[in-house]
């Protein structure tokens, strides 16, 4: 996977990748959920699979070539952060050019010149660039937030300190002086990674100027005399959707950082002593409004700190104290009809910056830590004829939590997680006015401890451990993995592995669990392949701090794709290409068949620049599903079913973007049942200054069948379980609206509105068997279910100085949940502002200011 494109898991050992800032590398795959996956047992390595492996990692180095070299300047005098590059040392300093098209056509020399400058002194690194233009009139600057660049032309570089070709550091700057910069590890980009950095551009009459210093104290480096860096230096020219590089990128090669040209001349340069804090302090105003009840009004005052330290050259620790997340983004809420809890994505700065080290091997969901109290439904069962709640925090708050994380020289990463989280007790008063408290989270530490070695030839090893310690009789549990990713001298050839055990301590007793996944790939070249197994056993379980959907399954995969990097079918595509994909799936115990799944795809992004997604996909035969069921041993006979889907999107660079997708399914049996689901994007913009985006989704779920109930009863001695399915139509639709504005490169409004309403409706209900049949029943009861979630989030953000900030943020939030079906659409958005809607809003005002100790002294 090359660099910075988004990683999302298609199964535990292959990706489907999205767009990178830097090369815009097009979407190549449909972004559908993905079946639990599993496979039948495999069979002892033979010999003639391991003279196989063998072959294929004795395949010498293909398509290489020099990579350019450019000579770092030191310099003892001044250099001025304006952008106009007229101090004498820059004339000076050797000079990067000739740089060479990724995109639209890869391999081409880039159609506008570019000259880059690198000097440095005692204190970090001076960037200096020109990107002169033929048209310069014609430089497209949209003026957006830090870290969200938009249609705009940019300039940038990726440093690899310790030329490891995996872990790098990414920073971007636009005409309009727009910040953008990112951690890169493994070919994948943390955009959340922020450093403080200085740059300032400039328009000319030959085109636009970047001037760029990066303090030591952002990066990492080795202590050693004479440095030799990875570098490469990147270009977009947005209005012909070019993207150039100093060092030439191979599409058809895997990794980019692997790819990029040296940095030398640096000599007796110093880590400085990296200490820094930012104290914080936070007003708040609260409104709340119970069901049928007069709203009220509070107010509080917070403060806390971040502290980040430099242990060593490469080591740094980062603390929060007394946490507030306050201008973190709403969570999307959703009607959850399905076994599995939902997955909320990490809204909060200190959990997704820096945490690559954390999240490898998927086993650290950062949104346990502060979550939902685990003994929250305590409060529910201890309730009594007349008793009330009066209090009931619904997250455990933090005291604090800890990261230490970094490389050494030799390539060895290290990373420590630790957070305590406050006990929590909800309050309840009885029909006599005694008030009692009842216990609903534990006082808990979450640990993480990751050790993780690159390898040569852009390969590496992990060990990783989480722990999760609760005070008292509550449960304790611990996860273990070993994690490989091990390349062939060509890059051509890669074997993947991940070991994991898990383990769950409660009172007296314990339950040990374990999973496995190995592949093998062929990883670059128009054609890829890979073939893989996995399995996770019926006990192992990684929810304490990670998330699980389901264990207790085995999976075979095999999957090829093609990817054409050029103008294909006359020209009117600039580059596409597709992929097939094989899965065959089992339970872990007992051996049970549960499913076979076909799925195809292709992509293509036309000369105009709309960009094509098309995709089908296959359960074959009957599907046996063991988790909808929600009972140990029952299972649900599914039939087969057909998905076809695709997704269109117009040319991002006008001023009018669309984008709609579609997804149809049919189940192949008798009762015309079938899912039809249709979105369209739109956004328009004003101006480089404001922006509005609109969105709205439509499901329609016909004739679906779910679980809604179970009965469990004694027959004689023995115990049984009726499961209850019912037919059921589904209407859901989701819109949103979402608008920027900028003031400038460093104060920012935006504005984020969010509509949900999902109606389910049933007609009857099936006894599922034991041979996984639904047959008729008397059963009767109701189901039903209407729900809506409405979410306004307004965001202001100045960045007054280096590294603070000023946030004015106002949230409200209203959800409203009934055992009915509204109407139509109108009918349930009205309902949301009834007096029988509980309501909760805030507006609060947040000062965060940057400290450090090495801007204490003058450069």
């Amino acid at each position: 996977m090359r660099h910075g494109q988004v990683a999302i898991r298609k199964n535990p050992l292959s990706y489907v990748v999205g767009p990178c800032p830097i090369c815009a590398t097009p979407l190549p795959q449909p972004l559908v959920v993905q079946r639990i996956k599993s496979a039948k047992t495999p069979s002892p390595p033979c010999m003639p699979l391991f003279l196989l492996i063998l072959l294929l990692f004795l395949v010498p180095p293909v398509g290489a070539q020099d990579k350019p070299t450019l000579e770092a300047h030191r310099i003892e005098t001044t250099i001025t952060i304006d952008g106009r590059l007229d101090e004498a040392a820059w004339s000076e300093a050797p000079v990067a050019s000739d740089f060479v098209t990724l995109r639209p056509n890869p391999g081409l020399p880039a159609s506008q010149t570019t000259e880059v400058r690198v000097l440095y002194d005692n204190r970090g690194i001076f960037v200096g660039a020109k990107m002169l233009d033929t048209r310069p009139d014609s430089i497209l600057a949209e003026l957006t937030e830090r870290d969200d660049l938009g249609n705009t032309d940019i300039f940038g570089l990726v440093l690899d300190p310790y030329q490891s070709g995996i872990n790098g550091f990414t920073f971007l700057v636009t005409p309009a002086n727009v910040q953008f910069d990112a951690k890169q590890n493994d070919g994948r980009e943390d955009p959340d990674w922020d450093a403080v950095w200085e740059s300032q551009t400039e328009r000319t009459d030959e085109g636009w100027t970047a001037e760029i210093f990066l303090p030591y104290s952002a990066l990492r480096f080795p202590a050693t005399a004479e440095q030799t860096w990875t570098i490469n230096f990147a270009r977009t020219l947005r209005r012909k959707n070019e993207q150039s590089f100093w060092s030439e990128i191979d599409p058809n090669v895997d990794g980019f950082l692997n790819q990029s040209g040296t940095l030398t001349g640096l000599y007796d340069i110093k880590a400085p002593l990296r200490l820094q804090a930012t104290p914080f302090v936070a007003v708040y105003g609260l409104q709340g409004r119970e069901p049928n009840e007069k709203a009220t009004y509070g107010a509080s005052v917070t403060g806390g700190m971040d502290v980040k330290l430099g242990l060593n050259d490469a080591f740094t620790l980062d603390m929060t104290l007394i946490p507030d997340f306050g201008e973190a983004r709403s969570d999307d809420q959703i009607l959850n009809l399905g076994p599995f809890e939902q997955r909320f994505d990490e809204q909060r700065a200190f959990f997704t910056e820096g945490t690559e080290l954390f999240t490898k091997g998927r086993l650290f969901y950062s949104r346990r830590v502060g979550g939902s109290n685990f003994f929250q439904q305590r409060v529910y069962d201890a309730l009594e004829d007349g008793d009330e709640i009066v209090n009931n925090p619904q997250r455990a708050k933090l005291y604090n939590a800890t990261k230490i994380s970094g490389r050494t020289a030799r390539g060895t990463g290290v990373g420590i997680f630790n957070a305590v989280e406050q006990e929590n007790y909800a309050t309840i008063r009885s029909a006599d006015g005694d008030e009692r408290q009842v216990l609903t989270n534990p006082l808990t530490n979450y640990n993480i401890l990751t050790v993780d070695q690159n390898l040569p030839n852009n390969s590496s090893a992990t060990l990783i451990n989480t722990n999760v310690m609760r005070e008292g009789s509550a449960r304790d549990a611990n996860v273990t993995a070993l994690l490989f990713d091990i390349h062939n001298r060509a890059n051509a050839y890669a074997v993947r592995g991940e070991f994991k055990h898990s383990r769950q301590y409660e009172a007296e007793h314990s339950e040990t669990g374990h999973a496995l996944d190995l592949e093998i790939a062929r990883i670059s070249g128009q054609w890829t392949w890979e073939a893989s197994y996995g399995e996770e056993s019926d006990t192992y379980d990684v929810n304490d701090l990670g998330i699980m959907r389901a264990n207790n399954s085995r999976f075979w995969s095999a999957e090829l794709n093609y990817r054409q990097p050029e103008a294909f079918f006359n020209g009117f595509f600039l580059n596409g290409g597709g992929g097939v994909d094989i899965d065959y799936r089992r339970l872990y115990a007992p051996s049970r068949y549960v499913g076979t799944n076909v799925e195809a795809y292709v992509y293509a992004t036309t000369q105009g620049f709309w960009n094509i997604n098309l995709w089908t996909e296959h359960d074959v035969g009957d599907q046996f599903d063991f988790f909808e069921p929600r009972v140990a041993g029952r299972f649900w006979r599914v039939p087969g079913s057909s998905n076809l889907g695709g997704w269109i999107g117009t040319d991002n660079r006008k001023k009018l973007r669309l984008s709609t997708n579609f997804n149809l399914t049919r189940w192949w049996d008798d009762t015309n049942r079938y899912s039809l689901n249709f979105n369209l994007n739109t956004r328009y913009r004003f101006s480089d200054r404001l922006s509005m985006s609109a969105f709205a989704r439509r499901g329609n779920d016909y004739n679906d069948v779910g679980y809604v109930n179970r009965e469990t009863f004694l027959d004689g001695q023995r115990e049984y379980t009726d499961v209850y399915f019912g037919t059921r139509d589904r209407n859901s639709v989701e819109a949103g609206l979402s608008g920027k504005y900028s003031f400038s490169a460093r104060m920012t409004l935006n504005l984020r509105v969010r509509h949900y309403w999902s109606g389910v409706g049933y007609s009857r209900f099936h006894l599922l068997d034991t041979d996984g049949q639904l047959i008729v029943t008397d059963y009767s009861g109701s189901h039903d279910q209407d729900f809506d979630a409405f979410n306004v989030d307004v965001v202001y953000r100045w960045r007054f100085a280096p590294g603070s900030d000023i946030f004015m943020v106002y949230k409200s939030s209203i959800t409203d949940f009934d055992r009915r079906v509204s109407d139509t659409y109108a009918d349930s958005f009205s309902d949301l502002w009834g007096p029988d809607t509980p309501l909760s809003g805030s507006v609060s005002l947040k000062v965060v200011y940057w400290l450090d100790y090495a801007s204490l002294f003058p450069r």
